[in-house]
């Protein structure tokens, strides 16, 4: 370590994160003049936090940040800058639609080495592959260069000490090795010295001289250059989920176990014959690099435990030599490059909006991303559900475990709405992983009613519905396992649709349950919901979900008037233990204005209305435990889009289940209790039953054109008060979905604002037959034109 005189950073006791949600706790660092100082964790171990706290983009909460012997700690970021500390994020953040050229001017400080173009010059100077891209668009080079870029565009303001997050990210080796020989010789020739995060191992321990390990926001250990290249000690920090690598060095076939002398023969099990050969065959080809970590002995031995198997340490270092071949094939995945859909469209990474920007709190990112130039869509600005992936754009899906993950794909319906001309202008607060129907669980705190603040916007999809009801823009998508779309739209008062299961593709969306997975818009008028649907519906090939559905042009429907129409008011969608009268007053007025309308009102029962609100219970509690907890949002045995990142990123959650929100612990204890005790029958049990209960609603929708009935039995609720107790936290996330829950079994329904009361909009729902959403909009259109819901 070097003298105290030489440190140019230090911390001590830093402390910090976002908002109340703690990250970092008590980390001391020095970082001495020209030295390479790593910082090596997994996803969400706090490393990007750290950086952003010493750069200033979050407070720290405790302790002391020092530079160049001067106390930063509350210094914004632009003073930091100033004194010599250059931050290159995660994800690179140049502008897309700027020449090289242009993003490297952008940089320049005229407090820095020299004026514009003698700095320039100097830094191409240190990346020459980058002169020869001066007037091509940022969002034109590949993900190496653009990572160049960012690194060369940093050094325009001449800074003396680095920041570097994670520039390894989706790299190519070969721009890896590039990007590790400048930094060596940029340390060398302007005497920098550097602060790296980052996971691939391989990276760190060529560039840096000591190596911090951070483990959930905590230093875990510091390794020596010596013990870098110590297997053991390494090992000893990084666990079974040793870091990425990118170098190709050659690995023996087989791997030679720790507790066995070199050559000496494989053991052999008294009375057993020896392993099979399952070597690879010749044409598989042989692994350049064990990038798998293998399973240690007591690794194996916790395995067999777990599995009830008796076996002795003979048989499991047998069985692990056994399975070396299937480990080669994961080596080898490891190395190729995943098959993902391509993001055509330019876009910047957006900003997170203040408070004066964001006075719903319905906002988590704002941007503006510009599709095609023409088609259905043209210029309409649309807001995503934070569950959506808009490539490069930051999505939390409510919850602080999933903070700091950015995708790298665009949703298939993403992409289509951008093929269609639309504006996509960023993605909407939502509730804590969407397991919620009122809106006050989301991490970043509650959003708002657009006409009653400190009420509910209804979840989970608040903030899409809130904006859209506050104007802020024309569209939004939103998502929906048991009322989702529909509750936010009848608090709101617009109009929100869940389409038939599957007619959407749910592909590049962070889902709960595959059965209930829905997603739809939310629009003020049934004529852009309808023109929406046009675009968002069919088949992508992608999604096992969807079934050959069945897409129409919904904008036809408008115009066509109630006249003959058969309504079905579902009796069992009213009277329920918390129903108001106000609400059931409100729609009962609406059957009234559909029959004015010339439709033909009846009453109709179907009791298994509350029998469905039980199945969906056991499918959705047991479903989400057994595939978004368990599964890290992923699970497996089917065939679709998978997105790797986010079930790393989603995996957190098992070392930071504190942060999850009441009510999905609540929900997370039903479905590991009977999937536990009870082995998954009642999953089942409930999926045969929710199929019976479809097909009572069949029966009646073959008397009847659609179901009416009110979306929600109670108005919005005030949002409970931050010391409430657990029990009314959990209770104003589910008391409002009797009636929107039981349709998650499959069937179309939408929810259309029908009046007041209190200040407070009120929905009525229609219900329609598979794929029967002409027959939706057909009725909705009518009763919309009807007259302003508002006056009703």
């Amino acid at each position: 370590m070097t003298e105290e005189q030489d440190i140019l950073l230090s911390t001590k006791g830093l402390s910090g994160g976002y908002g109340r949600v703690p990250i970092l706790h008590g980390i001391d660092l020095d970082v001495a003049e020209n030295e390479v100082f790593g910082v090596l964790g997994h996803n969400g171990m706090g490393k990007t936090t750290l950086l952003k706290t010493l750069m200033g983009f979050l407070p720290a909460s405790s302790g002391q940040i020092r530079f160049d012997q001067t106390d930063i700690t509350r210094l914004p970021p632009n003073a930091r800058a100033q004194m010599g500390l250059g931050y290159v994020p995660q994800g690179r953040g140049i502008f897309p639609q700027l020449s090289v050229r242009d993003n490297l001017r952008f940089a320049w400080q005229d407090h820095g080495a020299g004026s514009e173009t003698e700095v320039m010059d100097a830094v191409l100077g240190d990346f020459p592959r980058l002169a020869r891209l001066l007037d091509r668009e940022g969002g034109a080079l590949s993900g190496g260069e653009q990572q160049l870029l960012s690194l060369a565009r940093c050094l325009m303001g001449d800074p003396h000490f680095l920041l570097l997050d994670e520039p390894t990210e989706g790299i190519q080796p070969s721009i890896i090795e590039e990007m590790s020989e400048t930094l060596l010789k940029l340390r060398e020739k302007r005497g920098l010295s550097i602060l790296l995060v980052e996971q691939n191992f391989d990276f760190i321990a060529d560039l840096s001289d000591r190596v911090l390990v951070l483990e959930r926001g905590r230093i875990n250990g510091t390794l020596s250059r010596a013990e870098l290249s110590d297997t053991s000690k390494v090992d000893q920090f990084l666990g079974f989920g040793a870091a990425r690598g990118t170098r190709q060095t050659t690995a023996p076939a087989q791997p030679q176990m720790a507790n066995r002398k070199r050559g000496a023969p494989a053991p052999q099990t008294k009375g057993k014959p020896s392993a099979p050969d399952l070597r690879p065959q010749p044409h598989v080809s042989t692994v350049n690099a064990m990038t798998i970590k293998r399973p240690t002995l007591a690794q194996m031995r916790g395995m067999a435990d777990r599995f009830g198997m008796s076996l002795s340490d003979e048989d499991l270092i047998e069985y692990t030599e056994i399975i070396e071949p299937y480990m080669q094939a994961y080596d080898r995945l490891d190395a190729m490059p995943d098959n993902l859909p391509e993001v055509r469209y330019p876009r910047s990474p957006g900003h997170f909006p203040t408070a004066s920007e964001n006075p719903l709190n319905a906002w988590y990112v704002k941007t503006e991303v510009r599709g095609a130039p023409d088609g259905k869509l043209r210029g309409k600005r649309i807001a995503l559900k934070d569950t959506i992936c808009l490539a490069g754009v930051p999505m939390m899906n409510g919850s602080s475990i999933m903070e700091g993950y950015t995708p790298e794909i665009d949703a298939t319906i993403v992409t289509r709405m951008l093929d269609a001309g639309a504006v996509i202008a960023g993605k909407a607060h939502c509730e804590n992983f969407c397991l919620s129907g009122g809106s006050h669980t989301n991490a970043k705190g509650p959003i708002h009613n657009p006409y009653k603040r400190g009420y509910m916007a209804g979840g989970s999809s608040a903030g899409s519905a809130a904006l859209v009801a506050a104007g802020e823009v024309d569209m939004a998508i939103a998502g929906d396992q048991g009322g989702s779309i529909r509750i936010p739209a009848s608090n709101c008062g617009c109009y929100g649709m869940k389409p038939t299961h599957g007619l959407v593709p749910y592909t590049g969306a962070m889902p709960i349950e595959q059965t209930i997975d829905h997603l739809g818009p939310v629009t003020n008028t049934v004529a852009d919901n309808a023109l929406l649907l046009e675009v968002l519906a069919g088949e992508d090939g992608l999604d096992p979900r969807q079934y050959k559905p069945t897409v129409y042009s919904y904008t036809e429907a408008l115009g066509r008037g109630a006249q003959g129409m058969r309504i079905g008011v579902l009796q069992e969608g009213f009277g329920h233990p918390n129903s108001e009268s106000d609400v059931e007053a409100k729609v009962l007025q609406a059957v009234e204005r559909f029959r004015e309308l010339g439709a033909r009102v009846e009453d109709v029962s179907v009791p298994e209305h509350h029998t469905a609100m039980d199945a969906w219970t056991a499918i959705t509690l047991e479903g989400l435990q057994d595939g978004m907890m368990w599964g890290n949002s992923t699970g497996t045995n089917y065939r679709g889009l998978f997105l790797p990142s986010m079930t790393d990123h989603m995996a957190q959650w098992k070392g930071r289940a504190d942060e999850l929100s009441h009510s999905l612990k609540a929900c997370m204890f039903v479905g590991e209790h009977f999937q536990r005790q009870y082995r998954g029958r009642f999953y089942g049990k409930a999926q045969n039953i929710m199929r019976r209960c479809n097909e009572r609603y069949h029966a009646a929708l073959k008397q009847f054109d659609l179901l009416l009935m009110p979306t929600l039995p109670i108005k919005p609720q005030e949002h409970p008060p931050a010391d409430c107790s657990l029990s009314l936290y959990v209770q104003r996330a589910f008391e409002m979905v009797p009636n929107t829950a039981p349709f998650n079994g499959g069937l179309p329904a939408m929810s259309l604002p029908c009046g007041f009361s209190e200040g407070l909009p009120i929905g009525l729902m229609l219900v329609g037959p598979n794929y029967g959403e002409m027959k939706i909009y057909q009725a909705a259109h009518a009763f919309e034109q009807s007259g302003d819901w508002r006056d009703m």
